[in-house]
Formats: structure tokens, C-alpha cells, sequence
């Protein structure tokens, strides 16, 4: 197991001897607690593995300071605690003894304010950065107050200011990921399989690309985790971080032959160093010593950098930032557009005896709406249906004079407040709320003005409609003339929907 979620810790009471406390390897009142029990994940930094505590030179603050990280290991992942205590909380320590502040209690609602201020004008930290800072500091303050530390009394306001003073949902709004354009994607694909030379490079955007599993848990594979069914179904072994309890657990994984060969590759290149190092995982290089490929390495170094070696440029000319959680968004896309049910990539397979594909369930609703409302909503969308003339004007009226960042904003606000029902071949705009369709196949039934389709789906709509007149001349043929007019009913509609489609396909602008 890479780490715990929480850890189990004594309850110290007002008697208890702090010497007698023991925190990984270390004891309570060290000046460091080394935590390298709880946190065996080899991707992580060594030096990660530790809370340090000394560059809190007063007596007082400190002592509040480990009250605050021994009451968050009880609650959250010991990496996660380390990063406030050694990576957030730092700022304001630096603040107090900038303005003469030696303990929390002597802290005041003005200075607590003017610490906000004085990163925002003095230190210009980035939002994440100031709300991470003044998180952890209020965090301390609103606790301390209930469990009766030395904290100040001075009362916070009921909704956290860390969210009001550094509006970091914004920005992350802004910053959404999008699928990967898919003249882009076909030439990463292309490039990874048939030039790309780093072997290690090689197999992770293979297999990311294949599978839209995050980068860590591609980095988690080890020796041996190819495995067969019983009716002849490749499929791989990776362990999943995220999840509902916060365990990481194994899952297995179907595979097409692109991973299946990618692997193989991957575990010959490296049996030596993982013989030499004793290390199960497949994705090892020699970096001062023999170690597992760690997770930002790829995202800051690996991925800009294969890149840069086969010049992939997006439709303004300029080097694609590919960034790694993209081949998820994609992955979700892809999928839908392979008709694979909403359904099935949302919901648990509490039906399905083999867990396969359990690992769609860490595709979040929001994540398959996100990828939908692109499709459909964005400047760029061509759409067809009973509504989509209507739908695309008020949409030209929205956009207009807006930036890209706040034409994202509109997009995801719009489809919080539609009702935005995915479907196999596009969405249905019919708000389930007012009670069921009128017609229990009505969504898929191609001439309801709910219905809305995009070019992404034009190919299933194609082969659809393709199939339809094969069918109908053969009935023709055969003489059966009211099953030839139950079929060419759906042909009325599905018709032109694949010819607007086609229009737009062409460069012509009109949606129909």
C-alpha cells in the first residue's frame, strides 16, 4: 500500500507525557517527524517524507503549530499535512516575525487581514499559492478556537475568507482540461508508436492515451501485469489512488494490443536495472541511483519535451502544451463517441461480475458533462437538430466580445443551469425533472426538438443512416411495405440531420 489515508493516532489528553508519543520514527516533541513509516511510495521525494518544524524559532507558535498537524494526520494523508505545515504555512511565520507577532494569540483580525495583503502587494504569490497560505492559517485559528489552543478569539466569518480573498475556483475554472484536438492526438499517437525512441516516454503516452488512467497510477505497473481471461481478453493490473475510501486498491484493466506491446517493450528495456535494484515497478531509469519515474518529472520534462523532438503544433502553429491529464478527457471522448454508454463510464458496475472496468467510475459526472458541453456549446461546435439554428444564435450572442477565458466560463455556467442529458450519438436538451418522455425511446427518436447532435458524432450517425437504406431496399425488395415505412420514418429525420452535418463538415457555416 503507497500510503494511509489517515493515520491512527493516540488521543493526547491534558496529562499526557509528549515524550511518550511516537509519530512515525520520530517522538512527538522532536523538531522533525520523520514519517517515512506512513509514506512508502517510491515516487515520492525523500525529502517529502518529513514535517519539519524548526524554522519556527518561538517556543509558543510551534507548540500550536503541532497541535495543528497531529490533529491533521488523524484526518488526511501525512503527504498532504507535510505540504501545509513545510510548504503553506511558512509565508505567515515569516510575516509574524516581519511585524513582531511571537504566538498565534497575539495575532489580531488586522494582522490576519494584512497578512492577505502583504502577499497579494509584497510577495506577489500566485492565487493557488495565497489561498493555500491563508487556508491553513484560518485552519488553525477556527480548530484552535474548538479545541481550546492558543489561538486568537477574534471571530472569523461563517464562510471561509481564504475563498473570498483568493478566488481560486476561478482561475480553476478558467483552466478546465479539454480533450486533446483530435488531428493533434492522432499525430502524438502516431509519433509515440512509430518514432519516439525513449522507450519510457514511449510506453506512457501509449498507455495513457489507451487507457485515460492518470499518470501515477501508469507509473504504479510493475512486472507481470499483463494478464489473460479465461476467454482470451488482455488485460493490466494498476493500482488506483483515487478512490471512494482513499485506499489505493488494484484494478484490472482491458488492453488492446498497442499497450499489450508497449509493455512488453517497456519491461525488457528495464529488467536490468529493476534485477540490479530489486524494484518490482516497470517505469525505472538510473537518476542518482535506480529509481521509479516520478510523476512531475513527466508532466514538466518528459511530455513538453517529446513535444518539442517531433514539432506536434496546434492550428495556430505553435508547440502543443500537451498537458498529461488531457489523455483522460480524450479518453472520455472517445468512448462516447465509440457509443460506449454514458451510463456505463458513470455509474457502478454493481451488475458486471468482473471488475474490468471498475476504473471508469473515477470518471467523474462532471468530467463527461465538461467534455459534452464543449462539444455542443463552444464557437467552434457544428450542431444539427430541430433547435440548433436557434441554440447557435443565442450562443453567437453570448460570446460576442468575450475572451477565451470567459467564453470557457460561460460554457461551463451553461451547462450547470441546462438540463444536459448525454447520449450515445449527442444530448437531450428534455429536463427529466417535468417527469418522463412521452415516448420512452423520445430521446433517441431524431426528430424531438430536444435532440442535438455535433459533427463528432457524424460517423455513428453515418454508418446509422447507411445501414437504414441498405435495410429499406432490402424490405423494398421484399415486399414488406408497413415495416419499409416504420424504417423510413426514422430516415425522414435521421436524413437530414447527417446532411447538415455534411454541410458543415465542408466549411459551409449553416446548421439545420
Amino acid at each position: 500500500m503507497a500510503t494511509n489515508l489517515a493515520l491512527q493516532l493516540q488521543v493526547i489528553e491534558p496529562d499526557t507525557d509528549l515524550n511518550s508519543i511516537m509519530i512515525g520514527n520520530s517522538r512527538y516533541s522532536d523538531d522533525v517527524w520523520d514519517l517515512r513509516p506512513f509514506i512508502t511510495a517510491k515516487s515520492t521525494k525523500e525529502s517529502h517524507k518529513y514535517i519539519r518544524f524548526e524554522y519556527i524559532t518561538n517556543a509558543e507558535m510551534k507548540k500550536t503549530v503541532k497541535q495543528y498537524a497531529y490533529y491533521k494526520l488523524g484526518k488526511m494523508k501525512p503527504q498532504t499535512v507535510r505540504g501545509y505545515i513545510n510548504s503553506s504555512l511558512p509565508m505567515f511565520i515569516e510575516f509574524c516575525s516581519l511585524n513582531g507577532i511571537h504566538s498565534f494569540t497575539d495575532v489580531t483580525l488586522e494582522d490576519y487581514l494584512n497578512f492577505n495583503l502583504w502577499m497579494k502587494d509584497e510577495k506577489k504569490v500566485a492565487i493557488g499559492t495565497g489561498f493555500r497560505s491563508c487556508h491553513v492559517v484560518e485552519e488553525i485559528i477556527r480548530i484552535g478556537q474548538i479545541k481550546g489552543w492558543n489561538v486568537p478569539r477574534f471571530h472569523l466569518p461563517k464562510t471561509e475568507t481564504a475563498c473570498q480573498l483568493w478566488p481560486v475556483q476561478k482561475t480553476m475554472k478558467t483552466n478546465k482540461t479539454k480533450p486533446i484536438p483530435e488531428d493533434v492526438f492522432d499525430k502524438i499517437l502516431y509519433h509515440a508508436v512509430h518514432d519516439e525512441k525513449d522507450v519510457l516516454t514511449k510506453a506512457g503516452i501509449i498507455i495513457q492515451s489507451q487507457t485515460g488512467l492518470r499518470i501515477n497510477e501508469v507509473l504504479s505497473i510493475q512486472e507481470g501485469c499483463v494478464k489473460r481471461t479465461a476467454d482470451g481478453y488482455d488485460y493490466m493490473e494498476v493500482t488506483l489512488g483515487k478512490t471512494e475510501k482513499g485506499e489505493p486498491i488494484i484494478h484490472k484493466i482491458f488492453i488492446n494490443d498497442l499497450v499489450k506491446d508497449a509493455i512488453v517493450e517497456l519491461s525488457e528495456y528495464t529488467a536490468e536495472l529493476r534485477k540490479e535494484s530489486g524494484l518490482k515497478e516497470l517505469f525505472v531509469i538510473r537518476y542518482h541511483g535506480i529509481r521509479v519515474l516520478n510523476g512531475s518529472k513527466w508532466v514538466e520534462k518528459r511530455l513538453p519535451h517529446f513535444i518539442e523532438r517531433h514539432d506536434i503544433r496546434d492550428n495556430k502553429g505553435e508547440l502543443y502544451p500537451l498537458k498529461s491529464h488531457q489523455f483522460r478527457a480524450t479518453f472520455v471522448r472517445e468512448l462516447i463517441k465509440r457509443k460506449v454508454p454514458i451510463a456505463m463510464i458513470m455509474k457502478q458496475y454493481s451488475h458486471v461480475s468482473i471488475e474490468m472496468t471498475a476504473h471508469y467510475l473515477t470518471l467523474q459526472e462532471e468530467e463527461v458533462k465538461e467534455i459534452y458541453s464543449d462539444m455542443i456549446l463552444s464557437p467552434e461546435s457544428k450542431i444539427a437538430g430541430l433547435r440548433a439554428k436557434e441554440i447557435k444564435g443565442k450562443l453567437d450572442d453570448l460570446f460576442h466580445g468575450k475572451t477565451e477565458a470567459e467564453i470557457d466560463n460561460v460554457i461551463t455556467d451553461l451547462a450547470k443551469t441546462m438540463s444536459f442529458n448525454p447520449l450515445p450519438t449527442g444530448v437531450c436538451l428534455y429536463d427529466f425533472r417535468r417527469g418522463n418522455c412521452t415516448d420512452g425511446d423520445g430521446c433517441f427518436f431524431y426528430n424531438c426538438p430536444n435532440y442535438i447532435t455535433e459533427v463528432q458524432f457524424y460517423p455513428i450517425l453515418k454508418d446509422e443512416l447507411d445501414l437504414l437504406e441498405k435495410e429499406m431496399a432490402r424490405l423494398k425488395e421484399l415486399g414488406h411495405e408497413r415495416e419499409w415505412q416504420k424504417q423510413y420514418i426514422k430516415y425522414k429525420h435521421l436524413k437530414p440531420l447527417v446532411e447538415s452535418l455534411e454541410v458543415q463538415l465542408n466549411g459551409k457555416e449553416s446548421v439545420g
